[in-house]
This record gives C-alpha cells, structure tokens and sequence, in this order.
C-alpha cells in the first residue's frame, strides 16, 4: 500500500501523465505537418492542455482530452479565440503557423468552420436529444469539418493515446520500482529470510495468517478498504518488527548492524515483489484466503466428523 500511494503521489506531482499527453500530441502535430518544428508543436500542444477547460489545475498539463476537444481548440487558438486567463497562449509566430498547418489541410477559415461546427452540434442536440455529446460533437465536425486535417486526426489519434498510456505505465513503473527501492530499505525487508522462518516457524505463520483473515474480514464488512489510518499502521508496523519480519528505519545502532544480516537476493526479491503494488497483492490474498476456505471444505467433506 505504501509502494502504491507514493507512486500515486510522485506521479501526480510531476504530472506524468500530462507530460506523456503533451508528447503524444506534438508528435500527431507533427505527423499532420512534417515540417512543423518541434518548439512549435510543443507550445501549440502546450497551450491546448493548459486551456482553462482541459488543465484542471491553475497552469499544470491536463491528463485527459477528446478527439473532437482537441480539433475545436486548433481552430479556436487559429481563430484568436482564446480565454483572458489562459496561462500559456501561443505566440504570434505559433499562431501564424498553425493557421497555415490548417490552411494546408483544408480549414481555410477556422473561426466560420468552428461556429458552424457549433451550430450543427446545437441542431442535431434539438432533432436528437437521446444521442451523446460526443456523437453529436463528433457528427458535426465530419459535416461541417470534413477535410484533411480531421482524415489525419482521426485516422491517428486513437493509436497515439495508446503509446501515450504504454509511455505513461512505463513511466508509472520506473517510479513504482524507485519507491520500492526507499520502502524496501527503509523496513529491511528480507523476503528470503522472512519464507524461510515462515517455513520453520509455526508460530510465525499461525500469527501472519490470523491477521489475513482479520483483515478479509474487515473489507468484506465494509465493503472497501478500510481508510488509511497512521497509528493503526503504526501498531502495525511495529507488531511486525517485534516479529522480526522487518526492521523499521530508526536513530539506533541496531538497524544500522541489522545490514549485515540481511541477504541482498532477499533485498532484490522484496523490491520486485513490492513493486507490483497494492491491488496485485489484495488480490492475491483474496485468491489466496478463498482457496484456503475451499480446501478446509473439501477436507471436512472427505473426513466428516464421526
């Protein structure tokens, strides 16, 4: 849980996800007109994801944008039509060339082509109220955009959101492995040691086992997981270090020592392990816990009380 929400954390303060996004676009930008430069792609794209209606917060990227959002924007920066407190609105020499991109791909006048986009949306919203918003956005701008600038977009964007998700998971993943890394560390987890003392020591496994079911059985009651409370995982990550199952960072000489006991293929095991996050191990102890239930059945009907 801890691995998870500090990826969570650093992901969303380096805004991962909008960066990945901002590429995505300037390389369809880019695909769209092969002579445009790279700066220039950038700050268009920049200037879209930080719209008032797509960034969600003050000037960092969005992380999400629709395919017709994304053409009605182009149009409306082309068209000047830009809000008062954009944070980053394009330069002259951006506007200039995004109007010529448009020009070269069949919008040769963007602000009429995006008020009759709107005017055919706000029609068939009045003919076809049952159909959604982004049907009716989207037939609008194939009646009354139809050119080479919305061929190319569509024809490209589904499959550049998709490198953009495998470009961002890589990214997630880089930083789950780093938080692994600090947590791992941090408590001197030692997988190695702890399956051997869970294979030898009865006592152990009868302890850990009775807090798996004591926590099953809180999220069945609840229905979700329960809320991070900090004393409870206090208590929690202490009952576990008077078992000798880890050994939490502290000022004293002892966790300094315990180094030389641990076993570095424990240490290299335990980040792997760490780094397939929270819902990989919910729901492996699930599995885990009904697969017990199941076997406590079937013994019970193989040996039946006498």
């Amino acid at each position: 849980m801890a691995v998870t929400v500090l990826t969570q954390w650093i992901c969303g303060l380096l805004n991962l996800r909008g960066k990945n996004l901002a590429r995505g676009l300037s390389d369809l930008l880019q695909q769209i007109d092969p002579n445009l430069q790279r700066n220039i792609a950038e700050q268009i794209t920049r200037s879209v994801l930080t719209h008032p209606m797509i960034s969600s917060v003050g000037q960092r990227l969005g992380d999400t944008i629709h395919r017709e959002e994304f053409v009605k924007l182009l149009m409306d920066f082309a068209a000047g039509e830009v809000p008062q407190n954009h944070a980053h609105p394009l330069s002259e020499e951006a506007k200039q060339l995004l109007l010529q991109l448009l020009a070269q791909n069949g919008i040769d006048n963007p602000q009429e082509t995006a008020d009759k986009v709107r005017g055919h949306a706000l029609r068939l919203e009045l003919s076809n109220p049952e159909l959604a918003a982004n049907v009716r956005h989207g037939i609008a701008l194939l009646t009354e955009a139809n050119s080479r600038l919305l061929g190319k977009i569509n024809g490209w964007f589904d499959q550049t959101i998709d490198r953009v998700s495998g470009r961002f998971t890589a990214s997630s993943r880089a930083v789950s492995l780093i938080c692994s890394i600090i947590v791992v560390a941090a408590i001197q987890l030692d997988s190695l040691d702890v399956i051997n003392r869970l294979s030898m020591d009865d006592k152990l496994r009868d302890t850990l086992i009775a807090k798996a079911f004591v926590l099953e059985q809180t999220q069945a009651a609840g229905g979700q997981q329960p809320a991070l409370n900090i004393d409870a995982v206090k208590a929690e990550l202490n009952t576990l270090q008077q078992l000798g199952v880890i050994d939490v960072v502290n000022s004293s000489e002892d966790w300094c020592r315990h180094w030389e006991r641990v076993n570095p293929m424990g240490i290299v095991l335990s980040v792997f392990l760490l780094s397939l996050g929270a819902a990989f191990w919910d729901g492996a102890l699930h599995k885990l816990l009904d697969l017990g239930g199941s076997l406590a059945g079937e013994g019970d009907r193989l040996n039946p009380p006498a």
